[in-house]
């Protein structure tokens, strides 16, 4: 409404001052021009404050045109309609498709685009990354220039890539988001799939897809089949329910990377004077948007959600800053599915999202697209979504830096009083790799194969009369049911119950996204309960081995892991041998028991904390190393 008055007065004042120079009549100009001036300045102060009254922040000076009233649809996955809504939109071109794909596999959309050239005369264009043109992806892009689809392997300049997620069609209908084309995106992944309105933004995507294809190349295939572009003049009715939910922006802003600076002009300013930030990013690793969400952590309402993956490496690091600043860090953990999406909602208003995640190579390095969409009702839908998807993850409490010093209290009291005792470590730079040298021993050599590898271990367990040491690299559990690994265990148990010592040592991965992390953990809780003293080794030197001894005399080492398609010899293809010594030699137990383990495994708790802590040391350098290593000497 401000906006209107300060038209009004500018126009009121044009009219006044051509009627009184017409007239002749300068004091009446004069007085004029000042009355107006007085009221258009009131009116600036009023437009100042009510603006800066309100949720929406105006638009930064940028080159980016904003584009008006642009009507949208949105879904989600798993399972919310992300390629069917691309499918819909797809069915409805008429001259057009362009598209600019990081990754393609869905056959669904293959098939779609093929149909599209070659059965209906439509011309289709495919920009894609080089990641595509391995062995196996070769394939797809063959087919699709076979039915007369123009395909380009881009690759911009320096280190980066093409990671676009988008595509346009009939120069009228942009298709973007987190979602490559692919099955997991629809089925397993969380993702968003946004389909737009707007020939104004479309001939914008349409102009970036025409200056990074100068960096492509024409993929070389077979040439188009004799019955690619058979023109069909059929225009297919549209679907009476697109897929996904309605809404309206009131307007939207396209950047195209490299554009880190551009982006983060507008971006920032929003982020600082923000109430309420939620946040879905699979990677987070750009230094300057960290800080800024750190920073207004003590004012506003911050809630991030990262993939696992995100946990890992310099990152646990990076979000344990951010997780004592106040951000509510969550991470989300599911086998054979990720966390996505890209996507931002500050204010119940402004959304931001695209196919850049917060780093500076997708910024600065990659052909990528950001979106920035005014809209309480998308913010309304990308919310709902985000609380969603942070029911579903862990809060980063379970992998945050714990200092407090470890103590009796904290014990597991469930667990066999006869297990040797443990305690909290004291060295904390002592830990690498342990050598131990080569020694020689006479007896026999049976080979296993896959079937009798099982049988032949339950044997050994059977009859073991002292001791039983075990390093294993996988110890899996099973979603359904695992009798060969269950027989396995009962055989231990039973073991430990005559008297029979069974030391086993279990791989710890680098990071909390390797499913073993909770797998081990399950198993050691379980087994030291049981009296068979489970040690799980250090998560900076990796354990391959999958070897088991047996009184000191028979030994089964190879490359069987103990999971149950291994165990039962039907799923993989594996190799191991039983070694039968003249006699025991002790050897066989130091190289075992020599490798480096976690200390304090007196309950889960304490031993999740010492797993952490060594995480977070080896992840960290420089200044930091330094600083978290006097704070654990501090906190024996």
């Amino acid at each position: 409404m401000a906006s209107y008055f300060i038209l009004f007065y500018v126009d009121r004042l044009l009219v006044y001052a051509y009627k009184s120079r017409v007239m002749k009549n300068k004091g009446s100009l004069w007085h004029d021009i000042c009355s107006l001036s007085l009221s258009l300045s009131l009116s600036l102060f009023i437009l100042a404050h009510s603006t800066a009254a309100q949720t929406a922040v105006p638009l930064a000076t940028t080159t980016a045109p904003v584009h008006r009233e642009v009507s949208g649809r949105v879904a989600f996955s798993p399972g919310g309609g992300g390629i069917p809504l691309i499918l819909a939109e797809l069915e409805q071109a008429r001259s057009r498709v362009d598209v600019a794909m990081f990754y393609i596999s869905s056959e669904a959309l293959v098939q779609a685009l093929c149909s599209l050239s070659a059965d209906r005369g439509i011309s289709v264009r495919v920009l894609t990354s080089s990641d595509m043109e391995t062995t196996a992806n070769r394939p797809v892009l063959a087919r699709l220039e076979e039915h007369g689809v123009a395909v380009y392997v881009v690759t911009p300049p320096g280190s980066g890539r093409l990671h676009h997620k988008c595509a346009v069609v009939d120069g009228q209908v942009v298709l973007t988001g987190a979602a490559n084309w692919s099955e997991a995106a629809e089925q397993s992944n969380h993702e968003d799939v946004l389909a737009l309105y707007s020939a104004e933004l479309a001939g914008e995507y349409l102009a970036h897809f025409d200056d990074i294809q100068v960096n492509g190349n024409r993929f070389e295939g077979p040439p188009p089949s004799k019955v690619a572009h058979r023109p069909n003049s059929r225009i297919p009715l549209p679907p009476r329910n697109l897929p996904g939910m309605a809404a309206t922006a009131d307007w939207a802003r396209v950047y195209f990377t490299p554009a880190r600076q551009a982006i983060l002009d507008d971006l920032l300013p929003l982020l600082k004077n923000a109430h309420t930030v939620d946040a879905g990013m699979y990677l987070i690793t750009d230094r300057e948007l960290m800080d800024t969400l750190a920073q207004i952590a003590s004012n506003a309402t911050v809630r991030l959600v990262v993939d696992s993956i995100a946990v890992s490496g310099r990152g646990l690091g990076d979000l344990q800053t951010l997780w004592d600043a106040g951000v509510q860090v969550v991470s989300f953990h599911k086998d054979r599915a990720s966390m996505h999406l890209k996507a931002v909602v500050i204010d119940n208003r402004h959304v931001w999202t695209g196919s850049a995640n917060w780093t500076t190579t997708a910024l600065d390095g990659n052909y990528e697209d950001v979106l920035w969409l005014d809209s309480p009702a998308l913010a309304r839908l990308y919310s709902q979504k985000l609380d969603d998807t942070i029911a579903e993850s862990q809060s980063f409490e379970t992998k945050a830096l714990d200092l407090t010093a470890p103590d009796d209290s904290r014990a597991d009291s469930e667990f066999c009083v006869e297990l040797p005792a443990t305690g909290p470590r004291t060295n904390f730079t002592d830990l690498g790799r342990v050598p131990f040298p080569a020694f020689e021993g006479t007896g026999k050599v049976v080979y296993l194969p896959d079937e009798e590898m099982q049988p032949a271990l339950r044997r050994l367990i059977q009859t073991a009369r002292q001791s039983i040491f075990i390093g294993m690299y996988v110890f899996s559990e099973q979603k359904s049911a695992a009798p060969f690994t269950e027989e396995v265990i009962r055989d231990l148990e039973a073991a430990a119950r005559r008297g029979v010592y069974i030391y086993m040592v279990l791989y710890t991965p680098p990071s909390t996204a390797d499913r073993l992390d909770e797998h081990h953990s399950n198993w050691a809780e379980q087994l030291r309960r049981a009296g068979i003293d489970v040690r799980l080794a250090l998560p900076t030197v990796p354990l391959h081995m999958k070897t088991i001894v047996v009184d000191l005399s028979k030994v089964i080492v190879g490359s069987h892991n103990w999971s149950e398609g291994a165990l039962s010899g039907k799923r993989v293809y594996e190799s191991s041998a039983l070694i039968i010594l003249d006699g025991q030699e002790p050897k066989l137990a130091d190289f075992i028991l020599s490798r480096p383990t976690i200390s304090d495994m007196r309950s889960r708790d304490l031993w999740r904390q010492e797993i952490t802590t060594l995480r977070h040391l080896v992840q960290s350098g420089g200044t930091a190393r330094e600083t978290l290593l006097e704070q654990l000497e501090n906190a024996e």
